[in-house]
């Protein structure tokens, strides 16, 4: 196993300029024909945040979180991790599909595919979370050692998503409703993880069953590094669970791909 993970990972190294060619174009066709073209990529979530900020502000009055936190800077950094969450999820499942034309090219690694996605969609997620530093530190919370906890958190997320994403992609080549499935999941998802409201107002005997959510751990995560200043060594319990859930997802990732991955050409 630690072979073929070395060996995988050289493969990444040796085509890393592939890679970067296939996320370039990824991230320029997503709005090709368009009048804004790739502004759309920042202007769309900007838009999307705002209009969240607006409803929950001045519809519901939600003024701060339970900690006392403007709730401009609580929503901006729990939406921009779930973000990046839901976009890779709802476009890995389709990775492979999409480029169809790499399934004869047996110099290549199809497995390699669904970390175009990632790469591509990690540029407005860096300029997003300047974004969030930025309205943390007009609303007098200023960047520590902590922030930079942040890349871990990043780190944790593409994990999580990249086992989630050789599972979705290799099956939804053969069971085409997976992506509509996962479109349904990143839909509850949204609503079900704590982004626009605050884990602290549902009663203690309950909230573990929010943190089950990994998505959970990952927004908490990017409000622990912005906003609160808290370590993930502080929270040993949930890290264990959220590397356990993803080492698992990995797994079985990885296996369903190997297994399906000779029958690719014969159904696309």
């Amino acid at each position: 196993m630690i072979n073929r993970s070395k060996i995988f990972f050289t493969d990444i190294y040796d085509k890393r300029s592939i890679l970067y060619e296939l996320a370039k174009r990824d991230f320029q066709q997503q709005y090709m024909g368009s009048y804004l073209g790739v502004v759309w990529v920042y202007l769309q979530p900007l838009l999307f945040i705002t209009v969240l900020y607006l409803v929950f502000t001045f519809g519901f009055k939600s003024g701060s979180s339970s900690d006392g936190v403007p709730f401009a800077v609580y929503l901006i950094s729990g939406m921009i991790p779930w973000l990046y969450i839901a976009g890779n999820l709802t476009a890995g499942a389709n990775i492979i599909r999409q480029h169809a034309f790499l399934l004869k090219k047996v110099d290549f690694r199809l497995s390699m595919l669904p970390i175009v996605k990632l790469l591509s969609s990690s540029i407005p997620h860096i300029f997003f979370i300047m974004i969030a530093i930025l309205v943390a530190i007009l609303n007098g919370l200023y960047p520590t050692l902590y922030t930079f906890q942040v890349l871990y958190y990043f780190v944790a997320m593409v994990a999580l998503l990249l086992g989630l994403s050789w599972l979705s992609s290799s099956t939804n080549i053969f069971v085409p409703d997976v992506s509509k499935a996962v479109g349904v999941i990143v839909t509850f998802g949204f609503w079900l993880t704590p982004i626009f409201w605050d884990i602290a107002k549902i009663p203690e005997q309950y909230q573990w069953i929010i943190k089950l959510n990994p998505a959970n751990y990952i927004v908490q995560g990017y409000r622990d590094s912005i906003i609160s200043h808290i370590g993930f060594w502080e929270k040993p319990y949930e890290t264990l669970y959220f590397w356990s859930v993803t080492g698992i997802t990995l797994w079985i990732g990885i296996t369903v791909f190997k297994k399906l991955r000779p029958h690719f050409a014969e159904v696309v």
